[in-house]
Order: C-alpha cells, then sequence, then structure tokens
C-alpha cells in the first residue's frame, strides 16, 4: 500500500536507513535530479516539481543484537502541482522499498 502523506506541502516521517542508504535511494529514485545540500539536505526536482528533504539521524533502534539505522526526515515541497506531488512521492517510496514479507 502507498503512503500517502496528511499534507503535500510539508510533512514529516521516520525512515529506516543510514544517511548513505537515505542519498543512495534518492540517486537511484531520480538520477540527475538530486541535488545535496550538504547537511542532510537535499533538493529533488522532476519536471515542475521541487522538494526539499531534511534528513536527521535519530537514535538507532534495536532488537537484540540488532541495530536499524534510523533518519527523521521532513519534505517540503517548493513547487509543482499536487498530482505530479504525489507522483513524486509514490517514486521515492517505490527506491526506498527494502524486503519483502
Amino acid at each position: 500500500m502507498a503512503f500517502t502523506p496528511p499534507s503535500l506541502e510539508t510533512f514529516s516521517r521516520e525512515v529506516g536507513a543510514s544517511p548513505q542508504e537515505f542519498e543512495r535511494s534518492l540517486l537511484a529514485a531520480l538520477p540527475g535530479g538530486v541535488e545535496s545540500l550538504g547537511g542532510g539536505r537535499f533538493r529533488v526536482s522532476e519536471g515542475e516539481v521541487c522538494l526539499e528533504i531534511t534528513a536527521v539521524p535519530q537514535s538507532a533502534r534495536r532488537i537484540g543484537l540488532f541495530a536499524l539505522p534510523v533518519l527523521a526526515t521532513r519534505f517540503e515541497f517548493l513547487a509543482g502541482e499536487l498530482p505530479a506531488r504525489a507522483a513524486l512521492i509514490a517514486r521515492l517510496d517505490r527506491a526506498m522499498q527494502r524486503g519483502g514479507g
């Protein structure tokens, strides 16, 4: 099931990824459409849509010896019509999916 954010202006969510994994996923989703602004900040552009993402590392989630990195992310759209924004979020979500089941 696709994630539907409460707003296509600004929203936040936790992501189970390291900063490096997160950046790789962004680059895989939109080759040539991601600009690193430094400090965990990214500008993502596709067509008319422009999105800024801030990713801040949080404490890892632990289950026994297993640790899962966590990022607090904030998504802020700067431009683009709502249908194009929703399509971009769906594309990013598909690129960040892992595992199965």
